[in-house]
């Protein structure tokens, strides 16, 4: 491989390093440099030197300890430097700055043939400099045996070592596809916990993937092939290894059927969690779902192997699903019926859910449980699909409660109804005062359309696996229908918009309106009474104008909010021309924009102007204002005594013609003065 930059420097200012070190090395030892090379001594006085080397990149891999090396297992074997740096034997001195990486298969010739079958080999014969060499995990001046706890390739060390590839930063290969990062899963197990720890015992990452035999899962030989799984983790599970082999997932394995689970399918590869930790997915909680579910969910699985559908629905709609997702780990789950690892089909005679052993299977948690008992709570038995009595009397009471609920529902809304009418006769009898004009009336009505749409529209992107979402499907609202109803629907709230801008700006009543509704320093104390009057510290209701607080807040939250609907709705509607003027991310920022601003005008209109103008106790069923512009007088007197006042000044009183009483009180006399606008 070519050297970088970097390496020439440090190539250049080495080879100046050890030309005044090999004179001053001659003239005091007086010695000819090809006998120098032979001596380690003779190396160790350049090499040990920490200050001869400093400032050079690699001055880490130049620099020599006498003890470490003494102490490695080359130094006790009395290994020389030339035995690995043979490229120095009779060399003249000084020596060449670039030498040839030592050849450790000269005398570890089986190993080196075993690594360059493995992943690394193949990797570094493709000229990946990634690709990790002897030295990158044993080291190179201070191996130390396996069996020293200080080796980095101790077990309990060999996680940090492979971690310095393997580690958060992300690996890749020379075809740049990226590399789990597999160390801070395995740091987080079972294992690496208990490598944490020191407990050697605890499984590291050369007892799953071997030492220096490393294959990727696809090669046959890998130890981590999903046929050789088992027998990995047999190495420390051999009971397990037993009862998984002899099980049906086992068995269909063995078979050749690739789409069986192995301990890694349901275990995880290097997350491997103690089913008692809640984040693991063979926890009580996850279990049905995360690790049976994958293969006894999935309709292509169930189709292919004509498995039984729906096993996992009807678990966890059962006692026992409800159970478990409420945390509780004294519930049965899958493995509490069927095994964690024999598990065995209902036709074998040994197995855990054959009809003979169901009483036994039943009894670990139920006493005296019997053969009739095990048959009433089966997947059959709780299933809709499988279970035809469930089926039928679901079916009833579906039919049932659209009946009952639907005649209650028709029931409350006649007398409802009979309120809203009576209500609505009682006001167009009485003193009124004219509170909008059909323009306001028209506006607020295309506004409360379009607004509701938008709604409705909106949300169905955001959440379509929602119930009313798929019933508005099923009556035809397509993507392409929605998509279009959102955008029409947009339009008509813009020109609203736009329209109300002319009113306020460029009509009398209009600014008239808009002076009234800006907001005042009296809104202050106004609010400060009435929330006084309302907690009983105060008899004395606060003295509103046309519009009180409640109704201004609403108003400017409702044009700030249109602003940004709108604003954001135009980058979301053509974000190619969007991107033309504004940074690219604004078109990720104005979609969060436009769908939490929905979620807060959406809350805010049911909350709060839904129970101003529904819901309030003095309204309720409903004020009629909106669809009518009146406001009776005797309304108006209580909620806007200031206004109520500036009206009787004015002099606005004027009688009506309307002599029509209320439908329930008809023989009331009428009362036919109106208070003009």
């Amino acid at each position: 491989m070519k050297a970088d930059p970097d390496d020439r420097w440090a190539s250049r200012a080495l080879r100046r390093v050890l030309a005044g070190a090999g004179i001053a090395s001659f003239l005091v030892l007086g010695s000819s440099g090809a006998s120098l090379a032979q001596d380690d001594s003779t190396c160790l006085m350049c090499h040990s030197s920490a200050s001869m080397f400093q400032g050079l990149p690699n001055a880490d891999q130049l620099v020599v300890d006498p003890e470490e090396l003494a102490g490695s297992v080359h130094g006790a074997l009395g290994i020389s430097c030339v035995m690995c740096h043979q490229d120095l034997q009779g060399s003249e001195f000084p020596h060449a700055a670039e030498l040839e990486p030592p050849d450790c298969g000269n005398c570890h010739g089986s190993v080196d043939r075993t690594y360059q079958e493995s992943v690394h080999g193949y990797a570094l014969a493709r000229g990946n400099p990634r690709a990790p060499t002897c030295a990158n995990c044993h080291g190179s001046h201070d191996i130390l045996p396996s069996s020293n706890p200080r080796a980095r390739t101790h077990k309990v060390r060999l996680p940090g070592t492979c971690a310095e590839c393997h580690g958060t930063a992300g690996l890749l290969t020379d075809r740049i596809v990226k590399l789990p990062q597999s160390f801070a899963a395995y740091a987080q197990s079972v294992h690496g916990r208990g490598a944490e720890r020191g407990i050697a015992t605890a499984a590291s990452c050369a007892d799953c993937h071997g030492v220096h035999d490393l294959k990727g899962s696809v090669d046959p030989r890998s130890k981590i092939n999903p046929f050789n799984v088992a027998a990995t983790c047999g190495q420390c599970h051999p009971d397990i290894q037993l009862e998984y082999e002899g099980s049906i997932h086992g068995r269909a394995l063995n078979t050749g059927v690739r789409d069986s689970p192995t301990c890694t399918d349901c275990h995880g590869e290097h997350l491997i969690l103690s089913p008692h930790d809640p984040e693991a997915a063979t926890c009580a909680a996850r279990q049905a779902t995360q690790t049976c579910g994958p293969c006894h969910d999935d309709p292509v699985i169930i189709a292919k192997y004509n498995l039984q559908g729906g096993v996992v629905g009807s678990y966890v709609d059962s006692y026992h699903g409800w159970t478990t997702r409420r945390g509780c780990e004294e519930t049965a789950t899958c493995v509490n019926c069927h095994t964690a690892h024999a598990v065995l089909p209902e036709e074998d005679s040994t197995s855990t859910i054959h009809p003979a052993n169901l009483p036994q299977t039943c009894g670990q948690c139920h006493d005296d449980a019997t053969a009739k008992f095990a048959s009433s709570y089966t997947h059959e038995t709780t299933s809709m699909a499988a279970n035809p009595i469930n089926r039928i009397i679901r079916d009833i009471y579906i039919v049932l409660i659209a009946l009952i609920i639907g005649l209650m529902v028709v029931h409350n809304l006649m007398i409802m109804n009979h309120f809203m009418v009576e209500r609505r006769e009682l006001e167009e009898s009485s003193r009124f005062v004219m509170r909008f004009d059909r323009t306001q009336i028209v506006q607020h009505l295309l506004l409360t359309i379009s607004f509701i749409m938008l709604v409705i529209t909106g949300f169905a992107l955001r959440f379509p696996e929602a119930w009313w979402v798929e019933g508005l499907s099923s009556v035809g609202m397509t993507e392409t229908v929605r998509g279009d109803l959102h955008r029409i629907f947009a339009v008509v709230m813009v020109v609203t918009s736009l329209y109300h801008m002319w009113y306020i700006f460029l009509t009398n009543r209009g600014r008239d309106e808009f002076r009234s509704i800006m907001p005042a320093w009296r809104d202050i104390k106004e609010l400060y009474d009435n929330i006084r009057y309302y907690t009983f510290q105060s008899r004395n209701k606060a003295k509103f104008g046309r519009y009180d607080y409640t109704q201004k807040a609403e108003y400017w939250a409702l044009v700030w909010g249109t602003i940004v609907m709108i604003l954001t709705g135009i980058i979301l509607w053509w974000p190619q021309w969007a991107v033309r003027i504004l940074p690219s991310w604004s078109v990720s920022a104005a979609q969060t924009i436009h769908y939490y601003e929905a979620w807060l005008a959406t809350l805010a209109v049911i909350v709060w102007h839904f129970f101003f103008v529904i819901f309030h106790p003095e309204e309720y069923p409903m004020s009629w204002t909106w669809l009518t512009g009146k406001m009776s007088e005797e309304s108006v007197k209580r909620h806007h005594p200031g206004w109520y006042e500036e009206i009787k000044k004015s002099g606005g009183v004027e009688q009506a013609a309307s002599q029509k009483p209320p439908s329930g009180d008809r023989g009331a006399p009428s009362r036919t003065a109106e208070v003009g606008d």
